[in-house]
């Protein structure tokens, strides 16, 4: 298999017959070897005012007992994040509470394009080493979504 985007159609059906072992689900970590992450870079922004997707902790707690931070993330395009991009306030720090802030993770496509099932396995590979390592509950709350379609992750590795 040729490494791929998260956006290529039929690629879960593709994973599943290259990567699949008997019975037991395709470890995420064998996924990344032939996906890329679709994230490219975050930003933190105040006051937002456009409807976006919801993507990283805010996809996942829309799904599971996850329970997301004040801060919203939301995914957009590259070529949509240069359009907003100027009507947005860059910020750096702030209070872990404020909820005017939000978490805006820059895609290499737009995440909306996605169906759900290419929207679940797309959102786990946004999701670092280090990320999943700082925060266990994001392991579990990935393979709560991720199972079904065939694909895990190893609570025991992070």
């Amino acid at each position: 298999m040729k490494y791929s985007m998260a956006n290529r159609e039929k690629l879960i059906e593709d994973l599943r017959e290259w990567l699949k072992d008997g019975d037991s689900l395709i470890d995420l970590d064998d996924v990344r070897d032939v996906v890329s992450s679709p994230r490219l870079f975050d930003v933190t922004v105040r006051d937002l005012k456009e409807s976006l997707v919801s993507v990283g902790d805010t996809f996942l707690d829309q799904r599971t007992m996850l329970a997301d931070w004040p801060q919203r993330t939301y995914g957009v395009s590259l070529e949509s994040w240069r359009i907003l991009s100027s009507k947005t306030q860059l910020i750096g720090a702030f209070h872990h509470n404020d909820a005017s802030v939000s978490k805006i993770q820059v895609w290499s496509f737009e995440p909306g394009s996605l169906t759900e099932m290419q929207m679940r396995l797309a959102v786990a590979l946004t999701y670092t080493n280090a990320e999943l390592r700082a925060e266990s509950r994001i392991v579990g709350a990935l393979n709560h979504v991720l199972n079904d379609l065939g694909f895990c992750l190893d609570g025991d590795r992070y």
